[in-house]
């Protein structure tokens, strides 16, 4: 079980997450919410709504509450209570026990392309290999447009995103899942920044898909590294990307 020292270095991090994806524009005011599961417990840190709730890029540690897996708020200061759609959090922590961080977010992007019914494709590689990489694994899209605010529609909404590391909600935004409060935060941001170049280059023309042999040389390189580094980066280490979007909001 983890201590209150991880606990409140865990707090931090939600906090921060919270500033970075509202601060580069990943979602507006306090539209979307990240969550954390406290390592070896039932309970959740998650970014809160209510009278007294702050827009995400100006989120503390005292805009993070604790829940448990019944959305029983546990720990919440005056004016702050769990978001409505904390029923999607829990659906994803309760189905897939290695997630540890659930982030939910409305991105002008996704919300335009998935109404248009204009799919994401792989347009680049070298660009940005990671956000090609997860829509190569696959980026399902939930249909329906509606808050996800109970049980039901829950289970509904994992039945669409499965095992997956995002899913686009249409009309809506995304979801995205990950072992740790950096994965999923990075993963965010790939998901923004491919829904983002999607959208200008249908806005220029007709979009293409990388050539196959470029695609297929990328997934070569992923196997070797899996290969060599067994499952990858575990959640410990601090990735650079993480290193430089704190950087950013230092500015």
């Amino acid at each position: 079980m983890a201590g209150t020292q991880k606990v409140g270095e865990l707090r931090k991090k939600v906090a921060l997450s919270c500033r970075m994806i509202g601060k580069l524009g990943v979602t507006r005011g306090a539209f979307g919410h990240v969550s954390a599961r406290i390592p070896g417990t039932e309970r959740i840190l998650i970014k809160s709504k209510g009278p007294n709730e702050a827009a995400l890029e100006f989120t503390r540690e005292k805009d993070i509450i604790t829940i448990d897996l019944t959305a029983k708020v546990l720990e919440a200061a005056k004016g702050l209570e769990a978001p409505q759609e904390t029923a999607m959090h829990l659906a994803v922590y309760k189905a897939r026990p290695e997630v540890m961080s659930v982030i939910h977010t409305h991105p002008d992007w996704v919300v335009v392309l998935t109404a248009c019914e204009k799919p994401l494709l792989p347009i680049y590689a070298a660009y940005n290999p990671p956000s090609m990489r997860l829509l190569l694994e696959g980026i399902p899209l939930y249909p329906r447009s509606v808050t996800i605010i109970n049980e039901e529609l829950g289970e509904d909404f994992m039945r669409v995103m499965g095992r997956k590391k995002a899913c686009l909600l249409r009309g809506h935004g995304m979801t995205t899942a990950g072992e740790s409060v950096e994965d999923c935060t990075l993963i965010s941001m790939n998901v923004f920044e491919l829904a983002r170049m999607n959208y200008l280059a249908y806005c220029v023309g007709d979009p293409r898909p990388v050539p196959a042999e470029d695609i297929e040389e990328y997934r070569r390189r992923w196997e070797r590294r899996i290969r060599r580094e067994g499952r990858g980066p575990g959640p410990a280490a601090e990735p650079a990307d993480w290193r430089h979007y704190k950087k950013m909001l230092e500015r």
